[in-house]
């Protein structure tokens, strides 16, 4: 039984518990912040945010005071809040969160209509994927969601709130015999409530004064109400506006009577963020609403969403030394059959290890070449180092043994550092998966038809430690596999308890022993995808249950790293059953996706599986673009299971032994 168990199903924990099992990264709350004002001002609006995750003395105190249990889990170990100037932007923001993060609920205060409080809107999502992540996985065993929670609220209530919350809320004893003071409170708030919907009307009121004025700048900064830069009206357009004034509904006052929602979602929908002034909100109008070509000819000629935009040089840091932690992007271990060789040659192991060999060795060329001097066009042994970059190659032809070692500093992220090892070899294949054969003496290895040729690699990064990195600057998790690796996979030919394949694979009856044996093959690094369709009445392949995941789509994005195979029904239930598993003596539902993991566990999904499905993609920054959004149904599982192999990848224990220390390269023989 969980300890702090209550027989009533509710949990507390004390506070010693949860320090000690709940641990959020600082990343967490910082990228949740960062992600929430990168899309607010992409738009231009008027705001302040803040953060905070819980410390383990406010969740003790929330466990006792609220009856937390296994429906009703503690949503807000990461809060944050936005306050507004304007209170038409609470809808605005609303939305704009909606879009960005996988809600579970909203939340408002609730008032009478003679009751004056504080007002608050308040959001619970889904903490992205890539963030969960990042939290200690104990901490959803304490009772606690993998959620965040967004309060949104305007500046006039922010300002008297944490009073109200305090001297109220949680200080009704001192209201109690005075009544008179508890409704001069109320006034106040009152007065709070009138000003929030005063400001917007002041600014509309004086937005209509201007237009009437012809002062068409100023019309658009009162109307809209965003943040704008000091860019001046064109004066083309400025002209083009008081000529069209002749017609009764001319630009100006379609622009006045545009509403800021419209404008707010062009801003929010550009692939890039734009400089926000007065000549980009009348050319966003234009593309979306007006569609003037006196505006459109002025607008190319100005190129106006480049015109006014500021490239700031980062603000320079001062990093301290720091110890480096490694972490994976790729490994595989897997044999090289040369099954993808186009020579006129009989294939033999010391030809596919001497192959592989060139194709390694002619990527150290291609990437080092013009930095390192006097490496031999040949393979063979080489090591050479200058400040940030070193390359190492041991190259034992009659032994089959071929060692690489590169490591290279990364110019965009200071304190980084790539590397790549590698270990190509050839064993007997009667032999037990081991590396003591590396550390044998030199000898003469007999011919054996038998032999087959091995490589490990092993692609990753080295930083500093993410609770001390550098305050504001945001760790990745990567997945990359060196070019080299795709060029043996690609032009040499791999096999991992199957044949490797780019292509849609379907499995026939007659290949089912095949695939079973693949499944129960313990030096299989490839998870198997293996999906299973009806079949539709003109005897083809029944996958619209799969929706956007594009079965072709996904074996080419994946199959370096996994195999992709294909059944009818009829050919996976038999494959199924064979296969004797107890979760499948049920006969279940078809269609079905399993992933069969190296380690002998495996995942299965159906047809619910696939349309509930929601995932919150990390993009890469691209300059000032937009860096998350969800998808949903087929496209979010797709992404999903691409992800989840990736991560199997980059996080399982391949193997035993060949794993390189960074810093000192290869060990000496």
């Amino acid at each position: 039984m969980m300890e702090g168990y209550i027989p009533q199903e509710q949990f507390i924990y004390t506070k010693e518990e949860l320090a000690q099992k709940v641990k959020v990264p600082p990343l967490v709350e910082q990228d949740l912040k960062r992600i929430i004002s990168d899309r607010l001002e992409q738009c231009g609006l008027y705001f302040r945010c803040f953060s905070r995750t819980k410390t383990a003395s406010s969740m003790a105190r929330k466990f006792e005071m609220k009856d937390y249990n296994a429906e009703h889990k503690l949503q807000d170990l990461v809060g944050v809040r936005i306050n507004l100037y304007f209170d038409d932007d609470v809808d605005i923001c609303r939305d704009i969160m909606a879009q960005t993060f996988d809600v579970i609920n909203w939340s408002t205060s609730k008032r009478g209509e003679d009751e004056f409080k504080p007002a608050k809107l308040n959001g619970v999502f889904r903490m992205p994927g890539y963030l969960k992540s990042e939290i200690s996985p104990q901490t959803f065993d304490m009772c606690i969601d993998d959620t965040f929670e967004i309060q949104i609220k305007t500046m006039f209530f922010e300002g008297w709130h944490e009073v109200e919350h305090d001297m109220r809320y949680k200080g009704e004893e001192l209201w109690s015999h005075y009544p008179g003071f508890s409704r001069y409170f109320n006034s106040i708030l009152a007065t709070l409530e009138l000003c929030d919907k005063s400001m917007v009307t002041l600014f509309e009121d004086l937005g209509h004064a201007l237009y009437k004025s012809g002062r068409w700048s100023d019309m658009i900064k009162s109307h809209f109400r965003l943040k704008l830069g000091e860019a001046q009206l064109y004066p083309e357009v400025e002209q083009i506006l008081n000529d069209d004034m002749i017609n009764i509904e001319n630009l100006a006052k379609r622009i006045f009577r545009t509403r800021r929602q419209v404008l707010i979602t062009e801003l929010l929908e550009r692939p890039r963020r734009i400089p926000i002034n007065v000549n980009t909100i009348i050319a966003l109008l234009n593309e979306n609403t007006f569609h003037d070509e006196r505006l459109y000819d002025v607008f190319r000629r100005r190129d106006v969403f480049n015109d006014g935009r500021e490239d700031s040089d980062s603000e320079s840091r001062h990093y301290e030394v720091k110890p480096l932690t490694r972490h994976n992007a790729f490994q595989m271990r897997t044999r090289v059959n040369g099954s993808r060789l186009k020579l006129n040659a009989e294939i033999t192991p010391e030809l596919i290890f001497q192959e592989t060999a060139k194709v390694i060795y002619r990527w150290v060329i291609l990437k080092y070449g013009a930095l390192l001097q006097n490496i031999p066009e040949e393979v063979s042994d080489f090591r050479a180092e200058v400040m940030g970059y070193r390359v190492e190659v041991r190259y034992r032809k009659e032994r089959q043994i071929m060692r690489m070692h590169v490591s290279r500093i990364d110019p965009e992220v200071g304190g980084r550092i790539w590397y790549s090892d590698v270990n190509l070899f050839g064993r007997d294949a009667a032999a037990v998966p081991n590396h003591a054969y590396l550390n044998m003496e030199p000898q003469k290895i007999e011919e054996n038809p038998e032999r087959q040729i091995w490589v490990e690699i092993v692609n990753g990064y080295a930083e500093p430690d993410r609770e001390i990195v550098v305050p504001g600057e945001t760790p990745s998790t990567y997945f990359s596999y060196p070019a080299f690796y795709k060029n043996i996979v690609d032009n040499v030919g791999i096999f991992n308890a199957l044949p490797c394949s780019g292509r849609r694979r379907i499995v026939r009856e007659e290949n089912v022993p095949e695939v079973l044996s693949a499944i129960s093959d313990r030096t299989r690094q490839f998870p198997i995808v293996l999906v299973i369709s009806r079949e539709t009445q003109d005897g083809m392949m029944d996958e619209d249950w799969l929706a956007q995941f594009r079965v072709s789509d996904f074996t080419r994005t994946v199959w370096r790293y996994a195999h992709v195979l294909c059944t009818y029904e009829a050919v996976g239930r038999d494959l199924l059953r064979q296969f004797g598993d107890v979760r499948y003596n049920s006969e279940p539902q078809i269609p079905r996706l399993y992933i069969f993991w190296p380690d002998g566990s495996h995942d299965d999904y159906g047809s619910d599986d696939v349309e509930n499905c929601a995932f919150g993609r990390h993009l890469e920054a691209r300059g000032d673009a937009r860096t998350y959004d969800i998808v949903h149904g087929g496209q979010a599982f797709y992404h999903k299971i691409v992800t989840d192999l990736r991560d199997w990848n980059i996080s399982a224990n391949l193997w035993e032994g060949f794993q390189l220390n960074v810093m000192t390269g290869i060990p000496e023989d």
